[in-house]
């Protein structure tokens, strides 16, 4: 795979997650119709936006991906807002490098590999990569999310509005390979299996940590205003290269975490189901429960200077957790889908 400029990526990327509005630099192309090859779809049909390679999706348009699709450049898969794009990914069919799906359906339930592995080969320097998924819905995931097979990638990491079904017990940001994410971001989203997972939600355990590329960098993990639902169920929730360290930060704000982690231990297992006072914690108004209970008044960071704060001390009550619908109205917080 040709190497990149994964700094420019990033930043570009970053862009096409917060822009609406567009310049086109090439000319018009031809429709994609439903049946069409994703794939084919992006070799025949991709332009530059704002400096990103993008493809736009027609509305509502039926799509299948049964290749591997490897980029060499960052991509930008933006389908209808208002009626998103469907595709139904293969045995064999995953993306490999940095690429942002925004607005579609994605039928994962064939796939034997991850969504997204950021690449094949290692670098011989840090390089910078970004990935992420935005008002998405994703059905019957059985491998990673997002999967590191290689060495130093310092990647930003994004999942917004999204709607994600685990279908297999798999982790689901899995660094165990090498590089880490300096960002790590789900807001306003839902994740959840079916039948409860056991192990951790991301890992780098055996992978790379960010002290790795030098004093200065960090690993945060960003939660805001999303569910989590049968995760890593008694086991900790998260696994590092190492835990406890100064260059890791936790934020997690008005999320719901329910039958996540080990009992009252969903942010100690943040950090590997150590308490600790040097990574950064910023912990405030979630939900804990466990088996039916609420657990809030166990949940601790280990730290007295920053604790667990104004946790809501309540049971959700979720329409159809178990079938994907969580539904509620016991407390405004989690994904705000559900409201």
């Amino acid at each position: 795979m040709k190497k990149l400029n994964y700094f420019f990526g990033a930043v570009a990327m970053a862009i096409a997650m917060t822009m609406a509005s567009c310049s086109v630099e090439d000319l018009p192309v031809p429709d994609i119709f439903d049946g069409d090859d994703l794939s084919t779809a992006i070799a025949n049909h991709t332009k530059i936006v704002n400096g990103v390679p993008t493809v736009d999706l027609p509305a509502g348009v039926s799509l299948t991906m049964n290749s591997v699709v490897e980029l060499n450049a960052p991509l930008a898969i933006n389908g209808n807002a208002a009626n998103p794009a469907i595709i139904k990914i293969g045995p064999d069919a995953k993306f490999i490098g940095g690429v942002l799906i925004n607005n579609a359906i994605i039928d994962a339930s064939e796939m034997n590999s991850p969504l997204i592995t950021l690449g094949t080969a290692d670098q011989p320097e840090w390089a910078f990569i970004s990935a992420g998924i935005k008002n998405v819905q994703i059905l019957g995931l059985k491998k990673a999310l997002i999967y590191s097979g290689c060495k130093n990638f310092d990647a930003v990491i994004y999942v917004e509005n999204c709607r994600v079904e685990l279908a297999a017990d798999a982790t689901t940001f899995d660094f165990t390979k090498g590089s880490f994410p300096s960002v790590l971001e789900i807001t306003n989203s839902t994740f959840w299996a079916p039948q409860a997972t056991s192990k951790s939600f991301f890992s780098s355990q055996s992978g790379q940590k960010a002290a790795e590329m030098g004093e200065d960098a960090l690993e945060q993990f960003n939660f805001e205003n999303s569910t989590f639902y049968n995760l890593a169920k008694s086991k900790n929730f998260f696994t590092h290269r190492q835990s406890g360290q100064k260059w890791l930060a936790y934020t997690a704000k008005d999320c719901i975490f329910v039958n996540c982690g080990k009992s009252g231990q969903v942010v100690r297992g943040m950090n590997q189901g150590q308490g600790s006072a040097n990574p950064v914690w910023n912990i405030s108004g979630n939900v804990f429960n466990f088996d039916g209970a609420d657990t809030s008044a166990d949940e601790s960071t280990g730290d007295e200077e920053e604790p667990v704060k104004d946790s809501k001390a309540v049971v959700v009550n979720f329409a159809d957790a178990d079938n994907g619908n969580f539904t509620q109205s016991d407390v405004k917080a989690g994904d705000p889908f559900w409201f």
